[in-house]
């Protein structure tokens, strides 16, 4: 049989019937679709995205692990406790003060840390006096200190020592001599000096010194206020005067002398004594410390006779002294003197790395409050000097 076209229906395949969703009866017998389910493939995409999440939870467990070694290391620092130093808590001082104090002598991290560990365990009453305490402690070793109360209640007697900034060993050694109480003499404190068993990490050892050295320990005993019991040592003043003069350096940054101000810690303590010796006023010592700073750039003499009254003993210079042949004539020898010439205080040792930014060349004195004029060239100097001389403050 043919169809209308005449194409024979022998072999004839009809077309498979179109797809569809298949439909199910529901629970009440309705008819219901049964939906297809999709897979999504796994692309470069989402691996990527997993690996970034994974990421960014190790970075968080990273930095949550820094955080709470941090926050530990602020109460229980790393490392052995350091030198023994006494601090004296004064009458009425709050836990936000005493923080204060231990932090600013080093013996806890961090006053904030300290303030709160209190806050959440409690502090012990104490008692206004003298304590020992150690550098480098951690929180609860310095309030056993505390708790332990101060070192010379029974006793009731301290010994305070004051040793002013600019000193020389041999004026110090004086001070010692007239401090009422002390239990030795300025002799013993010097035979201790002559031992060298006491030595700063900030300057040559005492056998090592620049040639020409009069003193190894000039600048390096701070001057402080210390306090001693009836039964101290030479030993015992002399370890705290180095162990304080360390601490300082170390805060004001003199490991890292030669990156910041081109010279070695020790050669920077030398620059500071200078300072001390020559600012009158405060303020100035930055600035005078950029004038000696310029003068070593430029290789010229400092001119400072200071370092040669430091050398000769005579307050009033003649010519003679003026000639005197000694590395501490710095009208003669260019560079610095071999050592410090007195005891620096710490707004001297501070100015000394940090100079005010200029050109000044020169200072003399202006006034008769010790205020200098400072200038860059030589004939602004000159007109400086005739003014100071006019005054009667120049020879």
């Amino acid at each position: 049989m043919n169809g209308p076209s005449g194409m024979s229906l022998r072999g004839f395949r009809p077309p498979p019937p179109r797809q569809r969703r298949a439909k199910t009866a529901n629970s009440e017998g309705r008819e219901g679709v049964e939906y297809e389910t999709v897979f999504v493939r796994k692309g470069k995409g989402t691996t990527l995205a997993l690996l970034f999440l994974l990421l960014l939870i190790v970075i968080a467990a990273w930095g949550v692990l820094k955080a709470v070694q941090w926050g530990r290391e602020q109460l229980d620092p790393p490392g052995a406790q350091g030198a023994a130093i006494n601090l004296t808590l004064p009458p009425g001082v709050s836990t936000s003060g005493i923080s204060k104090i231990l932090e600013q002598y080093n013996v806890i991290p961090d006053a904030r840390a300290y303030e709160w560990y209190v806050r959440l365990k409690g502090a012990p009453l104490f008692q206004a006096g003298d304590y020992t305490f150690h550098t480098n402690s951690a929180v609860w070793e310095a309030l056993d200190v505390l708790q332990a109360g101060p070192r010379y209640v029974e006793e009731n007697i301290r010994i305070r020592v004051t040793i002013p900034e600019g000193l020389t060993v041999r004026q110090i050694i004086r001070e010692i001599d007239e401090t009422e109480g002390i239990p030795f003499s300025g002799a013993q404190f010097e035979d201790e000096l002559r031992m060298q068993h006491v030595v700063s990490n900030y300057a040559p050892s005492p056998s090592a010194m620049p040639p020409g050295a009069i003193e190894p320990y000039e600048g390096l005993l701070f001057p402080d206020t210390y306090y001693l019991g009836p039964d101290s040592t030479p030993e015992e003043l002399l370890t705290q005067m180095v162990t304080r003069f360390d601490e300082v350096l170390t805060r004001l940054g003199y490991g890292a002398a030669p990156q910041t101000v081109g010279m070695s810690a020790y050669q920077t303590v030398v620059l500071a004594s200078l300072i001390e010796r020559e600012a009158r006023v405060g303020s100035e010592r930055a600035k005078i410390s950029r004038v000696i700073h310029n003068r070593l750039a430029a290789n010229w003499s400092l001119g400072i006779d200071a370092s040669i009254i430091y050398v000769t003993g005579n307050t009033q210079l003649t010519l003679t002294d003026l000639q005197t042949e000694s590395p501490y004539n710095t009208r003669l020898v260019k560079g610095l003197p071999p050592t410090p010439i007195g005891s620096a205080g710490e707004a001297s040792l501070e100015a000394a790395m940090a100079p005010l930014p200029g050109q000044w060349m020169y200072y003399v004195l202006a006034d008769e409050d010790g205020r200098h004029n400072f200038s860059v060239s030589s004939e602004e100097f000159e007109r400086d000097k005739a003014k100071c001389q006019e005054r009667g403050l120049c020879g």
